[in-house]
């Protein structure tokens, strides 16, 4: 079924930050030193206008909230490489590089040819996106589930592409979830829902098959979730 929106505490977003931090660190070596420049400037600048300009030293309340700002701007930066990379060539990437998208109801498998091949669907203010990944013999397990859920939506706008990093593929992976929030709004969030239900009414035409979603993706993609709200 599609996966709705979890709400999120001031604490289990502070968890997921920490891990991000700890996800990030390991994989990227510049991460600390940006991180470590983007909390320390907001202070020496704040510092050389007190020193040199006579600036009040209430200005240091603003340099903490523009440090934490710039903070968690290069964190969600830097974890979205990692994240992306690491998905790159991983069965049921596009899945979890989505999940968690504010204003989107993604279902997993909704087709399958193999753990490797198969169809995600997303629904959103855009209408119906189905993604499908593991190479050209997809294109035509896509245009079938088209075919099936259109049925269902009438005329509601039902987007389909291809994600992978080969010359035949749509775009690459590491695009989606760009690709996805720059599609047009053609329904409003209730249409959405309602739409997003009676898809789920269907069933899923192949379970999705154990495992393939990488787990490097799942890690990161929390922080994102936390960071993101409202975007």
């Amino acid at each position: 079924m599609a996966k709705q929106q979890e709400k999120e505490t001031f604490g289990s977003r502070l968890k997921t930050i920490g891990m991000a931090i700890k996800f990030t660190n390991q994989r990227d070596k510049l991460f600390l030193p940006l991180e470590a420049a983007a909390i320390l400037l907001p202070f020496v600048i704040i510092t050389a206008l007190v020193v040199f300009a006579k600036f009040s030293l209430l200005w240091y309340v603003s340099a903490v909230f523009v440090a934490l700002l710039a903070g968690l701007i290069v964190l969600n930066m830097r974890t979205s490489k990692v994240v992306n990379k690491e998905a790159i060539g991983k069965p049921g990437a596009a899945y979890a590089l989505i999940d968690g998208i504010r204003g989107w109801q993604v279902t997993p498998g909704v087709a399958a040819l193999s753990e490797t091949q198969m169809v995600h669907r997303a629904v959103g203010k855009a209408g119906v996106v189905l993604l499908g990944e593991g190479g050209g013999k997809v294109r035509k397990l896509l245009g079938q589930e088209k075919k099936r859920i259109s049925r269902v939506v009438g005329s509601t706008p039902v987007y389909t592409f291809l994600v992978g990093e080969n010359e035949s593929d749509d775009f690459s992976v590491t695009e989606v979830r760009k690709r996805l929030m720059k599609l047009p709004k053609n329904i409003d969030s209730k249409d959405a829902n309602h739409i997003a239900k009676r898809l789920d009414a269907l069933g899923i035409g192949m379970a999705i098959p154990k495992g393939p979603i990488p787990t490097s993706a799942n890690a990161g993609k929390g922080a994102r979730r936390a960071m993101l709200r409202g975007k």
